[in-house]
């Protein structure tokens, strides 16, 4: 069995896969009064998605625990979370209390098909990169749908006055993040 105990984002990404001009473009904004917040409706936009997808939309570094238990199989196949994988920058086993291992690329471990090949039960910590070179352009949509959506909807309450009605909730049948949902078995 193969148990992912935590996750952490060690640096979040960089730069947006989804520019503010694009996303001013998409909603036809000419001003620059509101790019702060655009630029923070992108950034959530993006984490939202990748929450639900399990996949990381832009590069980032990222840093798992993992465990391996059983001797049945000889080899523990791991399918990283925010895929996809673009690089492995260390693997570590615990060996004590405060006593890590250092494992090697092609003799310990291996990176084949995007996924994390252990041949050894036991507890590991695995930093590696994340995130797509390029990002599709239906989930580049869906960010700009949902960064549109924010951006008409905020500061309305969604129970409130029905004259301040939120406009619909842009829902998984009319965006195309589910097609891209990791699924680990």
């Amino acid at each position: 069995m193969v148990y992912i105990n935590s996750v952490v984002i060690q640096a979040d990404a960089v730069a947006e896969p989804v520019s503010r001009t694009d996303a001013k473009n998409w909603m036809r904004i000419d001003y620059t009064t509101d790019d702060t917040l655009i630029d923070n409706l992108i950034s959530a936009a993006r984490q939202h998605l990748e929450k639900l997808t399990g996949r990381s939309f832009a590069n980032k570094l990222i840093q798992a625990n993992v465990e391996c238990t059983g001797n049945n199989p000889k080899v523990w196949i791991i399918d990283l979370p925010y895929s996809p994988l673009v690089c492995v920058n260390s693997v570590t086993m615990k060996e004590g209390i405060n006593d890590n291992e250092a494992l090697t690329a092609n003799d310990d471990y291996e990176v084949i098909g995007g996924k994390l090949w252990l041949y050894i039960p036991g507890t590991y910590t695995v930093t590696y990169q994340a995130g797509y070179g390029t990002l599709p352009n239906d989930l580049r949509n869906d960010i700009l749908t949902l960064v549109s959506w924010m951006y008409e909807n905020r500061g309305k309450k969604m129970n409130a006055d029905p004259k301040q009605s939120v406009s619909q909730y842009p829902t998984w049948e009319g965006l195309n993040y589910h097609q891209y949902k990791q699924v680990i078995i």
